[in-house]
């Protein structure tokens, strides 16, 4: 549990604190002056402080990122046990990572999504079997990609070779689709699961349908938190880079859109 003191820290360090302040102290100097320039702009600065105040908020992103990550329940044991395959259900892993350029070329860097994604398809292939295909995300240099690293780390934790598929060309969600659709003939297989962050089914499934694919979602590392904390009402650093998420899907959602992708 965190104690008071490492909450005051956050506090201290929250740089969307420091902005409000300077807005507070900006509003006041507009409210109290007759006239002039600043006095036309008071009500601006307001409403620019309540707007800077809501991106800054944890209980802002929460609310937006519970609202993406309800849109597909964890599916039950039954529909899982219902997928087709002789061996156990196909499933599809999406990626989740980047890459760090270094001094002698690029390094993949798996950050907590993919870990989450990759334990829970191990998870569900020693409970449900089948085989796992992991895809995209390569390097700049095409020397490596995520989908191998997910790959390799569901090998550690005692997947066999033999149950994984890697496709290491797709760069976005809609060609992980489209390439693991060609590469492993997914639409003749019929329903496959497909895996990923709670936050990125929407988008994933929509595209999925955009290429012909019929799948069971699966969300996974969920990230909303929805418990009522006076935390979350508090400006914080992380806040802006959540709701950056959550655009990020939105955006992504109507940029498919429009290319006809979904």
């Amino acid at each position: 549990m965190r104690s008071v003191l490492t909450d005051l820290v956050h506090l201290l360090l929250a740089m969307p604190l420091y902005l409000l302040l300077g807005l507070a102290w900006l509003g006041v100097r507009a409210w109290r002056a007759k006239a002039g320039r600043l006095h036309r702009w008071r009500h601006g600065i307001v409403l620019l402080g309540v707007l800077v105040y809501a991106i800054s908020i944890p209980a802002t992103a929460n609310t937006l990122l519970a609202h993406l990550e309800a849109w597909w329940p964890v599916p039950t044991d039954a529909q899982l046990q219902a997928l087709p395959g002789a061996d156990g259900p196909r499933m599809l892993v999406l990626t989740a990572g980047w890459f760090r350029k270094t001094d002698t070329g690029y390094r993949v860097v798996m950050g907590a999504a993919s870990w989450e994604r990759t334990e829970k398809a191990v998870e569900l292939h020693q409970r449900f079997g089948g085989r796992l295909m992991f895809t995209g995300a390569p390097l700049p240099d095409g020397s490596d990609s995520v989908a191998q690293h997910m790959a390799s780390a569901a090998q550690r934790l005692g997947v066999p070779a033999s149950a994984i598929g890697v496709e290491t060309k797709s760069v976005n969600t809609h060609e992980n689709l489209l390439f693991s659709e060609r590469q492993f003939g997914l639409r003749a297989q019929g329903r496959v699961l497909l895996l990923t962050s709670a936050i990125h089914l929407p988008r994933s499934v929509a595209a999925a349908h955009g290429v012909g694919l019929d799948v069971l979602p699966y969300p996974c590392d969920f990230r909303a938190d929805t418990a009522l904390k006076w935390q979350h009402f508090v400006p914080s650093n992380e806040a802006p880079g959540a709701l950056e998420e959550v655009l990020h899907e939105w955006l992504g959602l109507a940029m498919y859109s429009l290319r006809g992708w979904l």
